[in-house]
């Protein structure tokens, strides 16, 4: 049993601390696994559990002014992040078939492990989403597709922070931020001006964006596990693979469901 815990405790040191990048040590929530953990732990909780149960006996909270201020401020800060993803990388330096990451100390370098790192606190900022609906008491919205979504890109874009901070996997951030502006835009909008809600007509086209967006991550990284000599890890882009044809497959399903069969 002490064999065990000893080979454990090595793999863990192993994995989060010999093979992880120290360059983003000192930024908020990089310390140590367990702080995503904690972060994903303490949102499932509250989605699934505490927060219905504080609020099964009281009226839907009225937050609009803030979910107001939230959704406005999502639109500068995913601006912010694909104007990074552009200039420091996908419409300057990188290759689009395969980039490694660059693991050196140049002052470039600095700003994209500072850009990733931001990407990952916008994912962190998006877990408010979930909140908003427990509050409302909007019970319908925190569905799998939702919680899973969520908590799982909040927690992959720590690992991406954490161990790739730059290079291929970027380019999931950029098309993700590019939709996000498009999204929060329209809950703005129709949010402050409530009679505009049955005129927008492109709100379904928001779904079919985000499963555009995972078809073509999952073809990007296809393309580098398949490019020779690649320095960006191939198991990375399978997982990557796997897990947006599987997001893919959820968002189309809810699609279906939302707008029926005559709408794709």
């Amino acid at each position: 049993m002490t064999a065990v815990i000893r080979a454990c405790f090595k793999g863990y040191r192993h994995l989060f601390h010999e093979l992880s990048d120290p360059r983003s040590n000192d930024m908020f929530l990089m310390q140590s696994v367990w702080q995503p953990v904690t972060v994903v732990s303490l949102y499932l909780y509250f989605s699934l559990s505490l927060g219905p149960r504080l609020m099964k006996n009281r009226p839907p909270l009225n937050i609009e002014s803030i979910m107001k201020i939230y959704n406005l401020l999502q639109i500068p800060l995913n601006i912010y992040v694909i104007e990074r993803a552009l200039t420091l990388g996908w419409a300057t330096r990188y290759r689009w078939i395969c980039e490694p990451v660059d693991y050196s100390e140049s002052p470039y370098q600095r700003q994209v492990i500072y850009a990733v790192w931001s990407y990952m606190m916008l994912k962190f900022l998006d877990l408010a989403d979930t909140v908003f609906f427990v509050l409302r008491k909007k019970a319908t919205h925190v569905s799998f597709l939702h919680v899973y979504h969520h908590a799982g890109v909040f927690f992959g874009a720590w690992v991406l922070a954490k161990f790739l901070p730059g290079g291929h996997g970027t380019f999931l951030g950029a098309i993700n931020c590019f939709i996000h502006i498009i999204m929060y835009s329209y809950y703005f909008v129709t949010m402050q001006w409530s009679e505009y809600k049955e005129k927008i007509w492109w709100k379904k086209y928001i779904t079919q964006l985000q499963m555009v967006q995972f078809f073509l991550v999952t073809i990007h990284s296809l393309i580098a596990i398949f490019t020779k000599d690649c320095g960006y890890p191939k198991f990375i882009c399978g997982l990557m693979v796997f897990q947006y044809t599987f997001m893919f497959f959820l968002f189309l399903d809810f699609y279906m469901k939302a707008y029926g069969k005559k709408s794709v």
